[in-house]
């Protein structure tokens, strides 16, 4: 052969030639590892388990693809933290507050406090109909950790560059198509693909409504194979669930939302050289409480297969040390940032100043997360906004643009609650709140209570909108919001002799009137105001007061001071609650038999405190007198029942009827011992003293004393307490059963 015609064979064969050299070098070369994790909840936390196992063995991972939990153990291991730190973290997770965006109570003002726990279901209006929200939670308590966690790569947008490339699969719920996450912001990657459909809001990515990537591809090996990975690790914590083992809500809502991606997902597990698979068929998608055993049965699956993966480590470690990551990102959250510009998406009828006002944060400033999300929480508890999140966009300077993307509360809400107990008995509560009517930053409300005892309360507040003065909160400090209302209401009440009744009676009354009201700090309240009060008392049977049927009008001049620390709305366990309020009321009736001045002082006090775990101690006094000469009954102070409720000056009294005493002055002091039995059942034994008298210099005596003392059983359901409470007193000398259901309204 010539020395010309080799070089063209050279030059012709080349391309070959270089191939056959590069597949040589590769197969020459370690081969790439990839780790894939499937969806399925709670259940997904035994993920962990299996990553001590694969870190204890040494096996490098080039690649993971994650879906729905996956995703989140998947991503944050990519990330580079380690096995034992998301183990502390889910360990330590506040899990209820995390997954159903509820707001702790201390954050909530006490305008809101009230309301919060009163009605069973709620419904945004829009265009003049009541819409059905898009999901039960929005998860913006779990979007804030994830971004917080996430937020070594705050400035890195491509998932290849993590000290471990990563891929996660979500769902774009208008075309039933898979959505391949692996660029753009890590922490919404991650909350898209586990957003389950009906129980959280989709995610919105690049125009794209996304749910859960386990409605298209629940265990993604697929997608990580082709990657250019030779060997896949598979984790998987779903199971097909047999038709007899189908006996729960979650078990279905499980079944349904895999069940598409069920063909693919049986083919993917063929493509991993070791699939683990823990034994957690007991626990469903909502098992949050059960995490040192799921984790702990992830780490049992993964040993089942030592012998394999500790084969595969050896292999590996045959192709020598690997050479060390370029870009490894450090694995833990930053310690603090550097805000220097604020962004705020998705406002409509909220101005961007109430969002700074509320954070109460000088920007431009240094910041934690703990600052970050101490401040945005005083947001939340402004209850004006459906779900608030934030996330950390790099600035060229180093610093950070801090974003906020916000939904707002819709300002036309429909709302209904159900309530049952002993002396109210049951009773239907239907609420429309209507935002900026007439004014803006206002609040209308209508409100009609249907059962034996009928109520209704027309209800209109307007804060004033004014600019914070230098770095004071003009507004909310100074300035005060007013509140105009008209109420109505009838009920039944009896007399009695022992425990018998003697007579029975009906209280109506409407009223009306304007309160001026500011509020120094969340959890105060300080008011005034002018009250008509038209009262009808009418005597049904009986004796034991004079038959009457009459009517008596009175102008109020209210003042009150309201202060509110609970930590929860029922069964807390710190803080405490007070209220004084006093009266100046006229006359305004022709011929009225009573007295044409009245002066009302009473206060109400209750503490709660825990001096051991599940052991909540709660005391305190109410305490109150009305002043003239001739006091109309439905003026009178009460004494009896044990309702979560206060129409006029009744105290509870356990042990006693509902108002079964009533005289000018009382006062009551109350203990009561609760104890959790488990997460949300209680007992609690109750104790009540108690003195009503004519005169108050009598109230420090002996004699007619009251006691009363009983127990109760409590279930804290989604719906409202459910309890039933067995009582007596030195009074009735008999055993009183009560039995109650529902929010208190």
């Amino acid at each position: 052969m010539s020395l010309k015609r080799f070089y063209i064979l050279l030059f012709l064969c080349w391309p070959v030639v270089f191939a056959a050299a590069g597949d040589s070098i590769n197969r020459a070369g370690r081969p790439r590892v990839g780790l894939v994790l499937s969806g399925g909840g709670a259940k997904g936390m035994a993920h962990v388990g299996a990553l001590k196992v694969i870190e204890e063995l040494g096996i490098p991972v080039d690649y993971i693809g994650g879906t729905s939990m996956g995703s989140i153990v998947g991503g944050l291991y990519a990330l580079g933290y380690t096995s034992v730190q998301l183990e502390n973290y889910m360990k330590e997770a506040d899990w209820e507050n995390l997954l159903t965006d509820r707001v702790l109570r201390r954050h909530v003002s006490i305008y809101e406090k009230g309301e919060r726990k009163r009605y069973w279901l709620q419904f945004p209006i829009k265009g003049g109909k009541i819409n059905l929200p898009l999901g039960i939670f929005t998860g913006q308590n779990v979007s804030n950790l994830f971004a917080e966690l996430a937020s070594p790569a705050y400035a890195e947008d491509d998932f290849s560059k993590l000290a471990i490339p990563f891929l996660c699969v979500a769902t774009d719920i208008e075309t039933g198509t898979e959505v391949i996450l692996e660029h753009g912001n890590l922490a919404k990657a991650m909350r898209a693909s586990m957003a389950i459909p009906s129980v959280f809001t989709p995610e919105v990515i690049d125009g794209k409504r996304l749910y859960d990537g386990g409605l298209t591809n629940n265990f993604p090996a697929n997608l990580v194979r082709d990657k250019g990975i030779d060997i896949l690790i598979g984790v998987d914590v779903t199971s097909q669930t047999k038709r007899t083992e189908l006996n729960n809500i979650y078990q279905v809502m499980e079944q349904v939302v895999f069940m598409a991606s069920l063909p693919l997902k049986e083919d993917n597990k063929k493509l991993c050289k070791v699939l683990i698979t823990p034994n957690i068929s007991e626990y469903t998608a909502s098992s949050f409480n059960a995490v040192d055993s799921l984790i702990a049965r992830g780490e049992c699956a993964a040993r089942l297969h030592y012998d394999d993966l500790n084969a595969l480590a050896d292999s590996l470690r045959s192709f020598g040390p690997d050479r060390p990551k370029e870009q490894a990102i450090c694995p833990q959250p930053l310690y603090s940032f550097y805000v220097s510009e604020v962004k705020v998406n998705g406002l409509k009828y909220i101005s961007k100043d109430f969002i700074l006002q509320k954070l109460e944060l000088d920007f431009p400033c240094e910041l934690t997360f703990a600052q970050l999300d101490d401040a945005l929480n005083k947001v939340k508890g402004s209850q004006v906004f459906h779900s608030i999140v934030y996330q950390l966009n790099p600035l060229p300077d180093g610093m950070v643009e801090l974003q906020f993307d916000c939904e707002e509360q819709s300002v036309n809400i429909f709302r209904v609650g159900l309530h049952y107990d002993a002396e109210y008995e049951a009773a239907l509560l239907l609420n429309l709140s209507l935002g900026n009517a007439l004014l803006n930053n206002s609040k209308a409300g209508a409100e009609l209570s249907i059962g034996e005892h009928p109520a209704f309360s027309l209800t209109y507040l307007h804060s004033p909108d004014l600019k914070p003065v230098g770095k004071t909160l003009f507004k909310s400090k100074l300035t005060p919001d007013w509140l105009f209302h008209i109420d109505g209401y009838r009920f039944d009440a009896y007399n009695y002799s022992g425990n018998q009744r003697t007579t029975a009676y009906t209280f109506s009354s409407l009223s009306t009137g304007i309160h001026l009201l500011i509020s120094p700090s969340i959890n105060s309240l300080i008011g005034g105001g002018l009250i008509g009060d038209y009262s009808v008392i009418n005597t049904k049977i009986g004796s034991g007061i004079e038959d009457v049927k009459s009517n008596y009008m009175y102008l109020n001049y209210l003042f009150f001071y309201e202060r509110d620390t609970y930590n929860e709305d029922y069964f807390p366990t710190k803080g405490s609650k007070f209220r004084l309020e006093g009266a100046y009321s006229k006359g305004l009736s022709k011929n009225v038999r009573y007295s044409d001045v009245l002066i009302k002082v009473i206060f109400r006090s209750n503490f709660a405190c825990s001096p051991i775990r599940r052991w909540t101690v709660h005391w305190g006094i109410d305490a109150g007198s009305i002043f003239g000469p001739d006091v109309p009954p439905q003026y009178m102070m009460y004494l009896g029942g044990a309702p979560d409720k206060h129409l006029r000056n009744d105290m509870t009294f356990v042990g006693m009827h509902f108002m079964q005493e009533y005289d000018k002055n009382a006062w009551v002091a109350h203990l009561n011992n609760q104890v959790r039995l488990w997460n949300n059942v209680y007992v609690t034994f109750r104790a009540n003293l108690g003195k009503i008298d004519n005169e108050p210099v009598d109230l420090f005596s002996f004699r007619n004393i009251r006691a009363g003392y009983g127990v109760s059983i409590q279930f804290n359901s989604v719906v409202g307490p459910i309890g039933f409470t067995l009582s007596s007193s030195n009074l009735t000398q008999s055993l009183l059963g009560a039995f109650n259901l529902g929010f208190w309204f």
